[in-house]
Order: C-alpha cells, then sequence, then structure tokens
C-alpha cells in the first residue's frame, strides 16, 4: 500500500504542475502568432504532454522506491523541471513572451537531460522513461527557435 501511495503523490505533482501551467493559455494572441507548417495541433500537443507528464511520475517514483532519501539531489532536479514547465507556460503563454520562452525552455531541456543522467545509475528503468520527455523537448526547443524567428526574434523579443 505504502508503494501505491508514494506513487499517487508523484502522479499528484505532476497534475498539479499541469494544471498550474495549464492556467496560461495563448488565446487570440497564440491565434497570431507565426507557426512553422510541421506545428502540431493542440490536441496532439496537450496528448503528448499528458503521457509525458505521467512517465515523468512513474520515473521520479521508481527512483524514490529504489533509494529514497539518497536521492535527494535527482529528485530536487526533477522537481526543478516540473518548475520550469510551468514557468515555461507563465512567459510564453502568459507574458506573450516567446524570447525569454526560450530561454526557460535552454534551462528546461537541460535540467531533464541532468534528470536523465542523475536518474540512470540509480535505477535504469527511470532515466529510460525521462528519455522521450528530453526527446520532446528537444523538439518542442526547436519549434521554440522557430516560432521565435517566424515571428521577429531577436534580442529585442527577449529585453
Amino acid at each position: 500500500m505504502h508503494r501505491l501511495v508514494s506513487l499517487g503523490f508523484f502522479l499528484l505533482l505532476v497534475v498539479i504542475a499541469a494544471a498550474v501551467g495549464g492556467q496560461f493559455t495563448g488565446g487570440e494572441w497564440y491565434q497570431a502568432v507565426n507557426q512553422p507548417s510541421w506545428n502540431p495541433p493542440a490536441m496532439l500537443m496537450a496528448s503528448v504532454w499528458a503521457v509525458l507528464y505521467t512517465l515523468m511520475a512513474v520515473s521520479a517514483w521508481m527512483v524514490w522506491d529504489t533509494v529514497r532519501g539518497l536521492a535527494a539531489v535527482p529528485l530536487a532536479m526533477w522537481s526543478l523541471q516540473l518548475l520550469l514547465s510551468i514557468c515555461w507556460s507563465w512567459m510564453y503563454f502568459g507574458l506573450h513572451r516567446p524570447g525569454w520562452a526560450l530561454g526557460v525552455m535552454t534551462l528546461w531541456l537541460l535540467v531533464v537531460l541532468a534528470v536523465v543522467k542523475l536518474f540512470r545509475p540509480i535505477k535504469l528503468e527511470a532515466s529510460s522513461l525521462m528519455m522521450p520527455v528530453a526527446a520532446w523537448m528537444l523538439f518542442s526547443w526547436v519549434l521554440g527557435v522557430v516560432q521565435w524567428r517566424l515571428n521577429g526574434g531577436g534580442l529585442g523579443s527577449i529585453f
């Protein structure tokens, strides 16, 4: 029973992060943003993120279940990547600052890669579950760069 409670805790954390980040929506502003032809539809993006958040939760739970308190640094990095997901939504959809959001996404991608590396020696399966997150983050980063450039990206849009 204890294992299910701890899994539920990690699932709750990602649901909270997704819900807080989901409070920021693009609305009319996002509809006006120039997009590349290969930009996935919103429904696909939401579905992919739902799966990825689940993988994140299970991955962190596996690490916790394996070493508990000894995983403080890896789980702190995992928590940071959740916080950065919220920050990205706020910057991009809330503040309408794609340049700032790209900076946050760059940091977020680096933190996800660090989580993959930190989880690996603890539980290979947990690290492997974070790999699709890293791959999607890389895709999203490229998409962010292209969107930024299509919409007049430059230093002026960052500051």
